[in-house]
């Protein structure tokens, strides 16, 4: 184990079964994560908080991953996959790049706090959200073509997208980053309280 590793806390890189565990986390949070996101397209309102609903039960199981594996580069292996996933599956270039960007952030928060403080990986998951918010949000402002454009080809109806458009503006993108940030704390929160005993065992306080 190298002097830098011992400094933070972790081995020098992960192992076999440590990807493993990732791996798992990183789809069962993906999953959660579209799940919250599909469900609150039920009406414009509740989409648009989509994002922050999904926050709180990604949370848990974001924070219960980095129990479980808290070693370098973990977190932004994690954000780069679910990114590249989102790619793939038609979300947008754009929430792609907020979920790696906000990984990044996640990361480089974790690692200050040697992947064992509890706050700074909650600050990092809840930045993380929120640039996930962003990435999905925004571009319904600055890009409007572009959205339509790739909803239309995802099956989204005109008339859902003008009243989207009629919903969202610059303030309204402002209100929900900032309220999907509170609800990754709550997330956060929540495993804690839920999961205690293993964030013990990690050393996560």
């Amino acid at each position: 184990m190298s002097e830098q590793a011992k400094a933070v806390g972790v081995s020098d890189k992960m192992k076999a079964k440590d990807y493993i565990t990732l791996g798992i986390f990183t789809v069962l949070f993906f999953a959660v994560v579209m799940v919250c996101i599909f469900a609150s397209a039920a009406t414009v309102v509740t989409f648009a908080f989509g994002s922050a609903i999904a926050a709180i039960p990604g949370g848990i199981i974001y924070m219960l991953m980095r129990a479980k594996v808290p070693k370098a580069g973990s977190v932004l292996l994690s954000g780069v996959v679910i990114g590249l996933i989102e790619f793939l599956i038609g979300a947008g270039w754009a929430v792609a790049v907020g979920f790696i960007a906000g990984a990044v952030i996640a990361e480089l928060l974790a690692r200050i706090g040697h992947y064992k403080s509890f706050w700074l990986n909650t600050i990092g998951y809840s930045v993380y959200m929120m640039f996930f918010a962003l990435g999905t949000y925004l571009p319904m402002v600055i890009m409007t073509g572009y959205v339509d454009d790739m909803s239309t080809s995802n099956g989204v109806s005109a008339e859902y997208l003008t009243e989207l458009h009629s919903f969202m503006n610059g303030t309204m993108v402002v209100i929900i980053a900032v309220v999907t940030f509170v609800a990754g704390i709550v997330g956060a929160l929540i495993a804690k309280g839920v999961f205690k005993k293993h964030f013990q065992k990690a050393g996560i306080v």
